[in-house]
């Protein structure tokens, strides 16, 4: 067998893979639908299933958290009607490989979490377990190569203003298939995933050092969540993701209000620098959401599409925000989507080429010392291809 630590990875890339299969966007939902299988073994935790398909993390998973797992994908597979990866659909295979990787990293001193002898899995998978709900991984941890750390962006731009007073508008709507108002809904899945593309990023922050910047009571890591604080005013604080610069991306987050009012959003094509411009997808907890070209420089933003409500919105539950931006005939074509409802925009005239992507947030409370803070409980971020 190849280096252990090297399979350790090649499994966990085949386990996100499986994730991404069910269809489900987000790992708080897929952490619910794994206490709903048969049988009373309970379910696994959001920040585990994040350990478990993050090829970056040496923790091997307990044998019964695997197979919750793995029964969770198939069965959520299975009721999309969508094929699994090539030979993912069989539970024996999955429990070779595990019995292989455990066994070469000599993780064999817990018992019954699975049979020691690789030839029982000719036999028939079990479909019963112990009772009792998974808990967190607990195998040993073996040190890996240093992760690659991109750019960070200054986590905190103090100058910049989204106050609606602030803003220039120039109202301009450019989907032919669009709902009244500019938006329309879109399926349940992932809205980056159905763009095709290369996916860079996917992030839980269940690890604190996934390389997000961190300053104190501003940008942080929080208990399996990273915390964007803003104070009175309208301040801005925003944190640039541990990546290069791109071009043509999509971006999606699970973001939750935890305190104040104010809003949350993503960027991309961000030029170097704090008062640099970049094309921000916003939602605020008044209900008004859209796409603005962000002018710190200049202490505004020029909202280019933009809508005054969104139906259901209550941001003190999850909201899911997604941002597209490509390169496209006529323009840079500009998506946001916010809890399935989507509102386009062309920029004909874009002199963003590329540049940085990352998430804000920002508070509208006025008393001193107030503060906003919002929660990014997931984020994933795709490279996309130009449209034709």
């Amino acid at each position: 067998m190849a280096d252990p630590l090297d399979e350790l990875r090649i499994l966990k890339t085949q386990l996100r893979e499986l994730r991404w299969t069910t269809q489900v966007d987000s790992l708080m939902t897929l952490a619910r639908e794994s206490a709903k299988g048969p049988g009373v073994r309970g379910g696994i935790s959001k920040a585990t299933i994040g350990n478990i398909i993050n090829p970056d993390n040496p923790t091997m998973p307990r044998w019964e958290t695997f197979e919750i797992f793995i029964d969770t994908c198939l069965r959520l597979i299975d009721q999309a009607g969508a094929e699994p990866p090539t030979d993912g659909g069989d539970r024996r295979i999955w429990r070779l490989r595990y019995i292989q990787l455990r066994d070469a990293l000599g993780d064999n001193d817990e018992p019954d979490e699975a049979p020691d002898d690789a030839a029982d899995v000719t036999a028939e998978f079990a479909t019963s377990a112990e009772s009792g709900v998974a808990e967190p991984d607990s195998a040993r941890k073996v040190p890996v190569r240093p992760r690659r750390r991109g750019r960070w962006l200054p986590g905190l731009t103090t100058v910049v203003v989204l106050a609606v007073v602030a803003v220039v508008f120039v109202w301009q709507v450019m989907d032919d298939e669009s709902a009244p108002g500019g938006a329309r809904t879109e399926s349940a899945s992932s809205f980056c995933a159905e763009l095709g593309g290369k996916m860079l990023l996917e992030d839980s922050f269940a690890d604190g050092g996934t390389g997000w910047p961190q300053r104190d009571g501003h940008t942080e890591y929080a208990f399996g969540a990273y915390r964007l604080t803003a104070v009175s005013g309208t301040q801005v604080v925003q944190a640039g993701a541990p990546l290069p610069a791109l071009t043509n991306t999509c971006m999606e987050a699970v973001v939750r209000k935890e305190s104040g009012y104010g809003g949350v959003g993503l960027w991309c094509r961000g030029e170097p620098g704090d008062m640099t411009r970049r094309y921000l997808f916003t939602v605020s907890s008044t209900g008004h959401w859209g796409i603005a070209m962000g002018l710190p420089a200049e202490a505004r933003v020029a909202v280019l599409a933009s809508q005054d409500s969104l139906p259901g919105l209550n941001m003190d539950q999850e909201t899911r925000i997604g941002a597209s931006c490509r390169t496209a005939v006529g323009g840079v074509d500009l998506v946001v989507s916010v809890n399935g409802h989507q509102i386009r925009y062309r920029d004909p005239e874009s002199q963003l080429t590329g540049g940085t992507v990352g998430v804000l947030g920002w508070s509208w409370l006025m008393d001193p010392g107030a503060t906003s803070s919002f929660l990014v409980e997931e984020v994933r971020i795709w490279e996309l291809p130009a449209t034709g």
